[in-house]
């Protein structure tokens, strides 16, 4: 609901109405909101009270900078261990995503926010870093709505897609050197781009 912004940014959680609408109990939403405040997603306020928490630029250039030192090293670690299939399976997905925006076509911003996230995902669930692995998780969700919102910025698209391929193409040529640099010079684009929407 949060990704989605059915609960949008501010906005007051109520335990009993989510319970309900969820048909659960108000332990196990009581355990996520505090599983959620943990990752960054709600905000607690005084008196036991959450809110879904905004995301300001500063936010996104924090979690870009954690990214810019976590994910290249995480890209070194995955190199070798994801199988053919997944990369081949990825390249197709983003090469059927640059077709369609060379030839015009609508792509709809959530679809590719989460192609974008699975490979990204990927990377991160292949490796062998344990630690690692757990810190990036707990951005994976943050990262995600910014994405939403990156998508719809139509100059960033091209550039974007353009550096996912090269990310699957380095992967499959198991170039631990040059997937390091990719992913870094990826995650300074985005901060780019949200530098640039705000100005």
């Amino acid at each position: 609901m949060i990704l989605e912004n059915t609960l949008c940014p501010g906005e007051l959680i109520n335990e009993c109405r989510i319970g309900e609408k969820l048909g659960v109990s108000r332990t196990p939403v009581r355990e996520a909101i505090g599983q959620l405040a943990q990752e960054g997603l709600l905000k607690r306020i005084p008196g036991r009270a959450h809110l879904v928490a905004d995301m300001s630029l500063d936010d996104i250039k924090e979690i870009n900078d954690l990214r810019m030192v976590l994910e290249p090293l995480a890209g070194r670690e995955a190199v070798g261990r994801i199988p053919g299939e997944k990369i081949q399976s990825a390249l197709r997905e983003w090469r059927n995503f640059r077709d369609l925006f060379e030839r015009g076509t609508p792509i709809l911003s959530r679809e590719i926010s989460e192609a974008d996230s699975r490979l990204h995902g990927m990377i991160i669930d292949y490796c062998r870093n344990s630690r690692l692995k757990t810190f990036l998780c707990i951005l994976r969700y943050q990262i995600f709505r910014c994405l939403v919102a990156s998508w719809e910025v139509k100059d960033f698209v091209a550039d974007s897609i353009d550096q996912h391929i090269e990310i699957l193409d380095l992967l499959e040529k198991k170039d631990a050197d040059g997937l390091e640099a990719a992913l870094r010079s990826h995650i300074l684009f985005n901060n780019k781009v949200y530098l640039q929407k705000a100005l």
